[in-house]
Formats: C-alpha cells, structure tokens, sequence
C-alpha cells in the first residue's frame, strides 16, 4: 500500500467520529456538516479501497469493523507519537514554533511572536497566514503549533486553549454588484444569502477582499480591530495549541498572554 501520510487529517476526523453511532450524530461532534464528513469518508474509502460505512440501512447509516479497527490503529500511533514526543522534549529544549493565523489576526500572532523570541528564548519562528479551512486542517494534522483563530477547528475541547483577543467583524455594503467572499463563507453560504447577486468574488485574502470592495464595489464582511484582550459583543480571538506540546512550554506561554 501507498504512504498514507496524506490521509493524517481525515484519519483523525475518523477516530473522533467512530464513538457516535452514525454520521449525522459524528457531524455534530468533530466540527463539519453532514456533506463534508461524507466526502471525507469517501476520500478515506477510495484511497484504502476499503468500506468504512455501512449504507444498507434504509434509516441511517452505521460504521464497519474497519472503520473501528483503523479508528483504534490511529489512536494508538498516535499515543506512541506522544509518548516519543514528550521524551525528546524532557531531553532537549524547545527553540522552535510553527504559528498559523488567519490573516485579520496577523497583529495579535505578531505581538506574541516578538514575545515568543524574547521570553522563550526561541531561534526560529515559522508565522503564516492561512484561510479558515487550511488553518484547521494543519492544526488537526499536527503541523502547526498554535493558532491564532476566531472560532475553533471542531467542537472537541481543547487541552491548550486561551482568550486572547477580540475583533469585529463588519459588514460593507456599497452595492449588490458583486458578493465578495472568503472561500469558508463560500462554503458555508446558503442559498438566502446569495440571492440577488449575479457576480461573486471569492478569495482567501482579506487584503483583496477589503480592496476590491474599496475599488469596485459590493457587500462583504470583513474582520477588523483584533486587539488583544477582552471585549464584550465582539468574537473572541483564541490561541490554540497542539496537544503535544509541553505542560511548561504552554504554562509560559500562558503567563506571556498575562503580562499583555
């Protein structure tokens, strides 16, 4: 068989989905709608060439032994990936974090990663900004560190999480000669809300979004004032951190977050 490496994501999705009985009540837990976890379970079979969902049921559909067996598989390397993991790190010193955030949030990520250098004695920093779904994707797959995010990747609790910030978001109506998205509200649009307009701009950079709404007109709605803090009525900006990083590691981070 082929390297799965490329199936991380969606095989954790899998193994927080297994324990509900059927994939409408497994949507509701691990964060996606019904239609996407179904695509990602038929990604999951095509490449394994497996059944991971029975569908005979006329009523609802319910898991394969597979689907249990490799939910299991995943949640046991993943404890042997934790338990190498927290050994290295008792040995060695962390020097280096890998940060993603969503564009709108890039001041708040910035103003902790001057911190980061200089309270945590870090070399080397890797700060990158990304839309909604590729920042949840990376963030479940173990490849970012921390996030600076407006709403969490799923519904799961978090062992790292921090309030750290707020921001507005505000919506600009000039006219309704383009619908100007991101590709999650893209997404996550119905159609009620698309109605009246003929021409969409979707794209993942709020820079664009905000400038063709300045240039050429439209309705969109735009993230802006993310200030660190707390402010009643707004979204909270929250910073999440991977599972695997250390207790101490996070216990100074939480104490950088403080002296703001």
């Amino acid at each position: 068989m082929k390297a799965i490496s490329h199936l991380t994501y969606e095989l954790s999705i899998l193994a927080k989905a297994v324990p509900h009985r059927n994939l409408s009540s497994a949507a509701v837990h691990v964060g996606l709608s019904q239609p996407q976890l179904s695509r990602l379970i038929q990604k999951l079979e095509s490449e394994l060439k497996v059944v991971l969902l029975d569908r005979s049921s006329r009523r609802k559909s319910g898991w394969t032994p597979i689907a249990l067996d490799l939910a299991a598989a995943f949640h046991r390397g993943l404890g042997r990936l934790e338990a190498e993991v927290m050994s290295v790190t008792r040995q060695a010193d962390i020097d280096e974090l890998r940060i993603g955030t969503l564009e709108g949030l890039a001041p708040i990520a910035m103003s902790f990663a001057d911190q980061f250098f200089h309270k945590l004695n870090l070399r080397r920093i890797e700060l990158d900004v990304y839309e909604y779904r590729d920042l949840d994707s990376l963030f479940l797959s173990g490849q970012l560190d921390l996030i600076f995010t407006a709403r969490a990747p799923s519904k799961q609790k978090f062992k790292y999480n921090l309030e750290v910030g707020y921001q507005q978001h505000e919506i600009v109506s000039r006219d309704k000669s383009y619908l100007v998205m991101s590709p999650f509200e893209w997404t996550q649009a119905g159609s009620a809300q698309l109605e009246g307009y003929g021409q969409y701009l979707v794209s993942n950079s709020l820079q664009i979004r905000a400038a063709w709404l300045e240039e050429y007109g439209g309705t969109g709605t735009l993230p802006v004032d993310a200030k660190r803090g707390k402010g009643k009525g707004y979204y909270s900006v929250h910073l999440l951190g991977n599972d695997l990083l250390s207790l101490s590691l996070w216990e100074q981070i939480e104490e950088i977050a403080r002296s703001f």
